[in-house]
């Protein structure tokens, strides 16, 4: 009963929006997003693994994000996807892109890359990661859960396994907001795996 109410609201929300654009003869605007790398310098991980090739990736991504909306959460079990504020692109694309520049600007290095294009770097670590949780509700807090691993590329050998969980508030009830504070889950995320990779190249350094 309840999933029919919801479903007859959001009709009678479209309805009211088409009957508006047809009135106005003008498309309701759609504002786009993208995460921005935010990550903040870490004491004692710049340049630990500067000279060793880091890939970043695969990256199992919920399928609940799998799309262009913005995902908010509306109560424990639920979720809405809002159709004019949508994600610049693949928010999973995004979440990698960001993650290797903030790791980059970290690590002082331009050898973090992306798993699919790493065969030419020879890279000592690789960076896997399985997105648990990337949402937020609008006005309170952005969640992102994500269990990860550092593996050595020459034995395949997992040097560490880890789960970080990120909460994040916003400062502000609009998507802006929300984004805003999306980028600032990932950069800590990001500061973590940095200062775990860092004494992962310090204490092993390939040979």
């Amino acid at each position: 009963m309840m999933g029919i109410t919801t479903q007859l609201k959001s009709a009678a929300a479209l309805l009211v929006v088409l009957l508006l654009t047809g009135c106005t003869g003008t498309s309701p605007r759609v504002d786009f997003f993208m995460l921005s790398a935010d990550a903040k310098p870490v004491s004692g991980v710049a340049g630990s693994c500067s000279s060793q090739a880091i890939s970043v990736g695969p990256v199992s991504w919920p399928r609940y994000l799998d799309q262009p909306r913005i995902v908010t959460r509306a109560g424990t079990n639920r979720l809405e996807a809002n159709e004019f504020n949508r994600w610049g692109g693949s928010l999973e694309d995004d979440f990698v892109r960001i993650t290797i520049k903030n790791l980059s600007g970290l690590l002082q290095s331009e050898l973090v890359v992306n798993y699919r294009r790493s065969s030419r770097y020879a890279p000592a670590y690789r960076v896997e990661m399985d997105v648990l949780r990337f949402d937020g509700a609008l006005g309170g807090d952005v969640v992102l859960e994500v269990k990860w691993n550092v593996i050595a590329e020459a034995t395949g050998k997992i040097e560490l396994v880890t789960t970080s969980s990120i909460q994040k508030g916003t400062s502000g009830p609009d998507y802006e907001a929300l984004v805003n504070a999306s980028s600032m889950a990932l950069a800590e995320l990001s500061e973590e795996i940095a200062t775990q990779l860092a004494s992962v190249c310090t204490a092993a350094p390939p040979k």
